[in-house]
């Protein structure tokens, strides 16, 4: 309850707290996006053909499933679409500095077409979820 004159704690309002909670399921994808560069850079003749779905999907994911979230359709969506672009964008990094050798499924051209489709797909996938679970 409010009272006149007293001072709001800028630390708990519910943006800051919705903020953090989209901070950390970004966080999780963030992670997964340098354990692939990483493990990309060793092996760049292996193809992870998962690594950008799970990039993708799983901050979408993990931001509806903390209990703590208070979470709506907007902030499911704005998360999905930054895990998608982070997904994207070690994609484009692997590319760049040249650890996407590996074989990727015939019915790509490529491998950054087979990465960004697995991304768009998880990035799909994750949304999907969340909005499902936030009816």
């Amino acid at each position: 309850m409010n009272r006149p004159g007293a001072e709001v704690d800028a630390a708990m309002t519910t943006q800051t707290i919705a903020r953090t909670d989209i901070r950390r399921a970004l966080m999780w994808g963030a992670m997964l996006a340098v354990l692939w560069v990483a493990v990309a850079i060793f092996q760049p003749t292996s193809t992870f053909h998962l690594a950008p779905f799970l990039i993708a999907a799983a901050p979408p994911v993990l931001l509806i499933l903390d209990e703590g979230a208070a979470t709506d359709r907007a902030s499911v969506l704005r998360v999905g679409a930054i895990s998608l672009a982070i997904a994207m964008g070690a994609a484009l990094l692997l590319l760049a500095i040249g650890a996407m050798d590996g074989p990727v499924f015939e019915m790509f051209p490529g491998p950054m077409v087979e990465a960004f489709t697995f991304a768009a797909i998880g990035a799909v996938s994750g949304i999907g979820f969340g909005w499902w679970r936030t009816r």
